[in-house]
């Protein structure tokens, strides 16, 4: 098992941590968009369709990062699957959004979707650092 310590004084330590740190924060937004597509937090942005797939796909990104974070076996491969399904998700999203014309949502989609590209990525290109 690897040690986040371990790796933490090297380049390598601050690129896993960039990896896991685009994760927590793509993670930590879809739950939140979720909430707010479910009205959960008052009717901000009510559109209940999105907010079960937003949920899931926040919890599963989540859980990832964590599984990465603690380098559990296999955590490279479920940090990879977990960050494009996120990734697809989130095209989805947006063709979802484009139509209805809400700037804000075509922004937080856009800006979500560089991150979890940037995240897919390095991961892909640096497969056994989140092991």
């Amino acid at each position: 098992m690897h040690s986040l310590r371990k790796k933490a004084g090297n380049s390598s330590g601050s690129l896993r941590t960039l990896i896991l740190a685009l994760m927590f924060v793509a993670a930590l937004t879809l739950l939140a968009a979720s909430a707010v597509h479910a009205s959960l937090l008052g009717p901000i942005d009510p559109f209940p369709g999105a907010a079960p797939p937003e949920a899931l796909l926040g919890i599963v990104l989540a859980t990832a990062a964590v599984a990465a974070f603690l380098s559990w076996a296999r955590a490279w491969a479920f940090a990879v699957a977990a960050t494009l399904l996120a990734l697809l998700g989130t095209v989805y999203g947006l063709a979802v959004t484009v139509p209805r014309g809400e700037p804000g949502d075509i922004v937080y989609h856009v800006s979500l979707l560089a991150g979890l590209v940037v995240a897919a990525g390095l991961l892909i290109r640096r497969r056994g650092l989140v092991d």
